[in-house]
């Protein structure tokens, strides 16, 4: 493999695309599908087509982007014209959905990119653009059954290496009208993930796509899930709940991973209800990053692990004058943790290597040439100490210096 990878995701830039809850519930069986199944038949979809070698149009705007350049921190592309939206080592191949009109409307085609040969194969055509992988699979929302707006999403199941749909699981309703098709996977222990959509989060067996249980959210709708290295707990991101009798624009819930069990929330006066949304969500080992948007400009902020205390960064790097700001950004952000840092790439160019904990800065780089671009972090693979990024030139590889490592 040219550039040995690691599976990640994160929305909020590029083309990536994240109260108290109440008593625990089990849900009916999934509804599931042998695994030999083909393409399936779906409600909401579009019959399966071939799709060109060459789709102009990526899930979540894959526009045109800029690469960061050359300097302390070095570059190369690794695919160029291609945009995966996720990537996954097993499979040594990255992933996206891409519509075969030059739109950003759909259907959506699933494509595979095969790291080692550049080569592209087409799969299944989907209604909606969210991809996650998760407990080796790729997850996509697939519509509704044939109930009706009452009746929960289903969430298409993929195995990575042939694109088949391995099984369609039937996720109980959203409580929500309108709330949409998208779902929002993360991988958890033990070979299962969490989903959450709309009012709900629900825990499901990888294995064999049985909903282990479902956990309403009581206000606000959910945003963005993420669940930390360790996968002990869950964070989730939500719009618009109503905290202790206020109605706020975000907060931040954490949960024992394993069993659903609230543990803390954020409250009506945490730094994270200056969002004008739910944020973005990076967990790392003792809390979790989240990005949000105030308006025009966004912040990245540290909550920490049992609290969800605001801790980090300093109050001079929140209000660090623009454009050099690492925390404090102009539109769009990405993060992403591995190999013991936090990596922050934001549309100012501005690119740093920060303490997970702390949010101090171990090395930073003002990249004038990616400046005004979105630029999203996908992977980082720490044996080599490389990080995978995408951006609408491709699929390229960043060595950050040894100092960002600690």
């Amino acid at each position: 493999m040219a550039v040995a990878l690691s599976a990640a995701c994160l929305a909020l830039a590029g083309c990536a695309h994240q109260e108290a809850a109440g008593s625990t519930s089990v849900p009916p069986p999934a509804t599931t599908m042998p695994s030999t199944a083909t393409t399936p038949t779906f409600p909401t979809t579009v019959p399966t087509e071939a799709a060109p070698t060459t789709v102009p149009t990526a899930s979540d705007a894959c526009d045109e982007g800029t690469v960061p350049g050359t300097g302390t921190w070095s570059e190369h592309s690794v695919i160029a014209g291609t945009c995966p939206q996720v990537l996954d080592l097993a499979a040594d191949a990255g992933f996206a959905l891409v519509s075969p009109a030059p739109s950003d409307q759909g259907p959506w085609v699933l494509q595979r990119i095969d790291i080692d040969r550049a080569t592209t194969e087409s799969g299944p055509t989907f209604s909606t653009g969210t991809l996650a992988v998760a407990g080796g699979y790729l997850w996509i929302s697939c519509g509704r059954t044939v109930a009706g707006e009452s009746a929960g999403p289903l969430l298409c199941q993929v195995d990575p290496a042939t694109l088949d749909v391995v099984r369609q699981v039937q996720l109980p309703p959203p409580d929500e009208p309108g709330w949409g098709a998208d779902v929002l996977v993360a991988a958890a222990a033990a070979d299962t993930v969490w989903v959450g959509y709309g009012h709900t989060l629900v825990h499901v067996d990888a294995g064999d796509g049985t909903v282990l249980s479902s956990v309403p959210v009581t206000s606000g709708t959910v945003a963005s899930v993420a669940v930390d290295p360790g996968q002990q707990v869950l964070y989730v991101a939500l719009s618009y709940p109503t905290v202790s009798g206020q109605t706020v624009d975000a907060a931040v819930l954490e949960f024992d991973a394993r069993t659903g069990r609230l543990l803390a929330a954020t409250s009506a006066h945490s730094a994270v209800t200056d969002s004008v949304a739910g944020g973005i969500l990076t967990a790392v080992p003792g809390g979790v990053w989240v990005s949000f948007r105030t308006g025009m400009l966004g912040e990245t902020i540290f909550l920490r692990q049992s609290d969800l205390a605001f801790v980090a960064p300093p109050s001079s790097a929140r209000e660090a004058a623009q454009p050099d700001g690492v925390f404090a950004w102009i539109m769009s952000a990405s993060t992403i943790y591995g190999n013991g840092a936090l990596l922050i790439v934001n549309e100012n160019g501005v690119l740093a290597c920060a303490d997970p904990l702390s949010g101090v800065i171990r090395v930073q780089e003002h990249l004038a040439a990616a400046q005004g671009g979105d630029v999203a972090f996908l992977a980082v693979e720490a044996a080599s100490g490389q990080v995978l990024i995408t951006d609408g030139n491709g699929l390229q590889s960043i060595t950050p210096p040894a100092a960002c490592w600690g």
